[in-house]
């Protein structure tokens, strides 16, 4: 009978099974927004949210080990030997996926190496708006074979024209010279609004296949990777018309070295 009264008293009552489930579900709720890629917080959070996430389903864990495994109502020493494992667990988490962003992934470790340190993205603005806009040219259009010369300038990381022009189905040859002394360089040519996430892929791709996903549908065209003071040139034919873009997708360079290639 002892041992009854006591197996009632030291568990949770059902009022406090209902307000634990409450409390499981609305962490849950909060762990799908900090996934949920509309959700404005996602944004805002950053890769912050990684350890908020873990931290969230170690408290899960934790509640349900406490109450529904009734472990909270064992030996304390039980519990307390609970929670310094759950917690020396979560730091481990922790400092793992510090190791992981910060020195992980051999594409990542490459393109460091190689890229060449630049001033803040401030500077870089600024040097940009200072540039008169006729410094920079815009190839026009043609209405047969036509053939263009790209070239990179210096180590600012961007191209010498912002445009280039051409007439749907004609044969376009572009000639893309890389004068830097430091940076690697490619020219991709993609649709509209994709070059980030091409960019993206490519980097995913690695150098060896030029830091551009081998049979990616956005990709219209693409010169090898060039090393400082390489020329390359790639010939295509002009797709329908519309507003495309011409990008290098070297890890970094895509947020700079850009432009517009028009097909009329």
């Amino acid at each position: 009978m002892a041992h009854e009264i006591e197996h009632t008293t030291n568990h949770p009552s059902f009022k406090q099974y209902v307000l634990i489930a409450i409390i499981l579900f609305a962490i849950t709720i909060v762990e799908f927004l900090l996934i949920w890629d509309r959700a404005v917080i996602v944004d805002y959070l950053g890769p912050s949210k990684i350890p908020l996430l873990v931290g969230l389903s170690a408290v899960k864990f934790a509640i349900v080990i406490m109450y529904y495994m009734h472990l909270k109502f064992d030996h304390r020493l039980f519990g307390t030997v609970f929670i310094a494992g759950l917690v020396l667990a979560f730091l481990v988490g922790i400092a793992l996926i510090g190791l992981f962003v910060g020195f992980g992934g051999g594409q990542r470790t490459y393109a460091k190496d190689r890229a060449i340190p630049y001033t803040e993205h401030e500077e870089h603005e600024a040097a940009k708006t200072a540039t008169p806009a006729t410094s920079k040219t815009e190839t026009p259009a043609a209405t047969g074979p036509l053939a263009i010369s790209i070239g990179a300038v210096g180590e600012t990381l961007t191209f010498d024209t912002d445009s280039i022009t051409a007439d749907s189905g004609s044969e376009v040859t572009i000639t893309f010279n890389n004068p830097s002394a430091n940076n690697q360089h490619n020219l991709v040519i993609v649709q509209e609004g994709t070059k980030d996430a091409v960019a993206a892929d490519g980097t995913a791709s690695g150098p060896a296949n030029n830091w551009v996903q081998p049979g990616d549908a956005r990709v219209i065209a693409n010169t090898i990777l060039l090393d400082p003071g390489a020329s390359g040139e790639v010939t295509f034919t002009a797709p329908a018309s519309g507003t495309y873009q011409f990008v290098c997708t070297f890890p970094g360079h895509n947020f700079t070295m850009f432009g517009n290639f028009i097909v009329n």
